[in-house]
């Protein structure tokens, strides 16, 4: 049976893709081998049949070679040749929507004019591709590759001992690289932030971290004021999206990343309006998380209707709306009691979460809607349509029916249902144990009120007191819930 690298690339392409390589080994100048241009032929074939059975190299060598007796070390050499073209194919054809393909050719051409002297040309190249360019607060390549573009500029100089021309490159050369540093730094504190609190993943030794923390970053703007806007702007964002993922007590640079990001929000493209608010709300949400409060949940609804009125997901560089985003706008402006504007979210961006998700989706959304009415019963029979993979999607929906169960007086179901949860986190290997640690915290709560509904007559106001001193950052999207329902209890108790 064949096992080769080639069949392996091979049967990885698309159909454009194989014709692109038809015509790439066709090609004389690439490969002058007809025996190849066979062998791949007869792969191509096999692959579209999709028959299911094996090809075996024997057989192979006998299509292209009808004559031969079977050579091993012939067969080899050709499958071999084979797969260097592969990899030449790979190396020079371009990857469907690959915006860096255009930059990469236009960058090897001005290379290519300088070394022969046509000078026109790299001018009219030159001035082609600097107008082409477009500037972006969030990529790292913006900055970058008007530095790459500056310098052939600069090398074209040096090569004609045009040393003032030379001159006059080495200052912005200057400002786009340093610009570069600063953005990529910041798309590496960015990444080690996700790596620490997301996948609970500290380094022994933090680079990036290091480098931040060592460098006066205050002082190099109060240096650099005087730069030009667009370029001063754009290294004081980066600045203030670092100190925003690093120091989460920094108001001030929140406030102020703020009045940026939102003063400026026209101006921004749509994939930067959605990563920059993101940001910001990501900052309020670690806060709200730790210390809940009415101020922090308005900021965190505001965040969230800044950008559905700003934001179009499933085009211009976003992909669809994601499912977990969905449902936690919905959360919070259930939570804020803006119940209209809830259902309006949900008639106006339910598509534009892929369609996969959207049944999910909705029966959660319209649950957390119709507890908020006090439809309990609605909210057991919408949760049974709420079918999600991802684990945090489940367990928030468990978590939905367990204060249904709560709110109707089904202790016993209740009870039932939250030791089926200890299981499932328990044995859901996709969540990290401080994330267990967390989510067993919350089922523990309930577990508590619920065991105290049931035989209030074993426990005291002080019990009920101290549940809620040590419980209640665990229901921190529940918190007046869980006061009111702890309140009730206390009452029953004095009777």
């Amino acid at each position: 049976m064949l096992k080769n690298k080639a069949y392996d690339v091979i049967k990885t392409f698309s159909p454009a893709e194989l014709k692109s390589f038809e015509l790439f080994i066709g090609s004389p100048y690439y490969n002058s081998n007809k025996a190849v241009i066979k062998l791949f032929e007869l792969i191509r074939k096999h692959i579209q049949k999709a028959s299911g059975k094996p090809l075996f190299e024997e057989e192979l060598f006998k299509r292209v070679y009808p004559a031969k007796k079977y050579n091993y070390g012939i067969m080899k050499n050709l499958l071999s040749e084979l797969f260097g073209l592969c990899e030449k194919f790979l190396a020079v054809h371009p990857i469907e929507g690959d915006l860096t393909v255009d930059f990469e050719e236009s960058i090897r051409r001005l290379r290519s004019y300088n070394r022969h002297s046509l000078d026109k040309l790299f001018h009219s190249e030159y001035k082609k591709l600097d107008d082409k360019m477009e500037y972006s607060v969030l990529s790292t390549d913006y900055y970058r590759n008007k530095f790459r573009l500056i310098e052939t500029l600069y090398k074209h100089y040096t090569t004609k001992s045009k040393y003032t021309g030379a001159n006059d490159t080495i200052y912005p050369m200057s400002i786009y690289s340093t610009c570069d540093i600063i953005s990529t730094l910041k798309q590496n504190i960015a990444g080690m932030e996700y790596l620490e609190n997301q996948l609970n993943n500290t380094p022994e030794i933090n680079i990036a971290e290091a480098f931040y923390r060592h460098f006066n970053f205050e002082n190099f703007l109060k240096e650099i004021k005087g730069l030009q806007a667009e370029h001063f702007d754009y290294i004081n964002l980066q600045v203030r999206l670092m100190k925003l993922y690093r120091d989460r007590d920094d108001i001030e640079n929140y406030n102020e990343l703020k009045e940026i990001i939102l003063g400026n929000i026209g101006n921004y493209s749509n994939s930067e309006k959605w990563f920059l608010t993101s940001a910001l709300f990501g900052f309020t949400l670690n806060k709200y998380i730790r210390a809940s409060s009415t101020e922090l949940l308005n900021e965190l609804s505001l965040l969230r209707k800044t950008q559905l009125a700003h934001v179009k997901f499933n085009t211009e560089g976003l992909a669809p709306l994601q499912s977990g985003v969905f449902r936690n706008m919905i959360e919070v402006f259930v939570i804020m009691g803006d119940i209209e504007f809830a259902e309006s979210v949900i008639r106006d961006h339910l598509n534009d979460i892929e369609e996969s998700k959207r049944k999910s989706s909705y029966s959660y959304s319209m649950a957390l809607i119709e507890e908020s009415k006090g439809n309990h019963e609605k909210v057991l029979s919408l949760i049974r349509d709420a079918e999600f993979s991802d684990y945090q999607a489940k367990f928030s929906v468990k978590m939905v029916a367990l204060f249904a169960f709560y709110n109707l007086g089904y202790i016993e179901e209740g009870l039932s249902a939250i030791d089926s949860m200890k299981h499932f986190i328990k044995d859901t290997e996709e969540f990290i144990e401080p994330v267990k640690i967390n989510l067993s915290e919350r089922v523990h709560t309930l577990e508590k009120l619920f065991k105290i509904k049931a035989n209030p007559e074993k426990y005291t106001v002080e019990d009920i007191t101290r549940l809620e001193n040590t419980a209640a950052t665990f229901l921190v999207t529940r918190k007046e819930w869980f006061l009111g329902k702890t309140t009730e209890l206390k009452k029953l108790l004095r009777t």
